[in-house]
């Protein structure tokens, strides 16, 4: 059975049947205008209801390679691919029972970037789009411009050479929607996963395994002769060390790439059980070092007593240093945020009135 029709039929999708009218030479002309234009009606229940623009206002999403981009790049992650071998492994992902194994909690997240990306006990998963279950969709909006060099002949035999993106804007992101799938077909291995999946809400319930294990054979054929994103490449993602990369390479030395800190009051709580883990370490080394003294071996060892005498001028001095630099990072980091806040302002005020004056006009 062919694997859109399986789908469509699986989760009570119609299937679209229509033709494209315009000749090769006009589609070529008319190609990307067409495409920033509002499709017709009949992929309405396989968008969103709503989604955040580049300026954030909430509009009806419209088939847009804006909109497309938004919802299926991965722009950030693949701005540091050189550095993701420190975040994860170059293999797919590991099956939702293995997660479950783990010990990890599925929380559904909507951003691409997020996707796979995990901290702690929680993996972010985004659940499947309906639209990239509908075949006419892909043909639409996903196929490349005629001319575009698109290798689907098998030329590009590795991993590497398939995820590198020299190709038009709709490539780019057929790319990042045919990784994203395969990254499924890698999450849900087994019935039990497929099981875990509907609970987790991340396919729909009406989603049998024989109309999976179709889909995933043919989404497996598609990706062996087709490119994919380089950030598919890797499987899971730890957050801390994206965190970490995006900080000491300057992307965003505050914030990072998911701020671990909700609050003021979170990033004191967790700077001062660092405090406290330092006072501590210090309080067992100083006392180990009351009793080596207290003893006749070590009373006369010279060397002893200049390292008992550096690390009490260390113990003194440390903590306040510690404490310093924590208050100093929470000022910086409180610094930039108001400057961001007051640029965010002053920016978000402007848009409103442009778009109030518009309105009037």
């Amino acid at each position: 059975m062919d694997l859109w029709n399986c789908l469509c039929k699986t989760i009570n999708i119609p299937l679209r049947t229509r033709g494209c009218q315009q000749s090769e030479s006009c589609q070529n002309i008319a190609e990307d205008a067409a495409l920033d234009m509002q499709k017709p009606s009949s992929y309405d229940d396989l968008l969103p209801a709503s989604y955040r623009t580049s300026n954030d206002d909430i509009e009806p999403p419209t088939l847009t390679i804006d909109f497309l981009k938004q919802e299926l790049q991965v722009e950030r992650l693949n701005d540091i691919h050189d550095w993701l071998w420190l975040a994860g492994r170059p293999m797919p992902a590991r099956p939702l029972y293995y997660q479950k194994a783990l010990r990890r909690d599925i929380v559904v997240h909507e951003r691409m970037d997020l996707h796979l990306v995990w901290v702690d006990n929680r993996i972010f998963l985004k659940p499947i789009p309906r639209y990239l279950l509908d075949q006419q969709f892909w043909q639409e909006h996903l196929s490349c411009k005629v001319g575009c060099s698109f290798p689907t002949d098998g030329r590009h035999d590795s991993i590497q050479e398939r995820a590198e993106s020299t190709t038009c804007e709709r490539c780019k992101i057929h790319q990042c929607a045919l990784g994203f799938i395969l990254s499924y077909a890698a999450l849900i291995s087994y019935e039990s996963d497929l099981c875990i999946a509907k609970d987790a809400n991340l396919v729909s319930s009406e989603t049998t395994w024989p109309a999976w294990r179709s889909h995933v054979n043919q989404v497996l054929a598609e990706g062996k002769r087709r490119k994919i994103n380089k950030r598919y490449i890797f499987g899971e993602l730890r957050l801390a060390r994206l965190n970490m990369i995006y900080k000491y390479t300057w992307r965003s030395p505050v914030r990072g790439y998911l701020s671990a800190y909700t609050s003021y009051d979170h990033f004191w709580h967790r700077n001062l059980v660092r405090i406290a883990s330092l006072f501590a370490y210090l309080a067992v080394v100083l006392t180990a070092m009351q009793v080596g003294l207290a003893t006749t071996r070590l009373q006369g060892s010279y060397a002893f007593q200049q390292a008992s005498f550096g690390f009490t001028v260390f113990s003194i001095l440390a903590p306040p240093a510690f404490v310093g630099l924590v208050s100093a990072f929470y000022l910086g980091a409180l610094w930039y945020n108001l400057n961001a806040t007051f640029a965010y302002w002053r920016k978000r005020s402007a848009t409103v009135e442009q778009s109030r004056a518009v309105n009037i006009a």
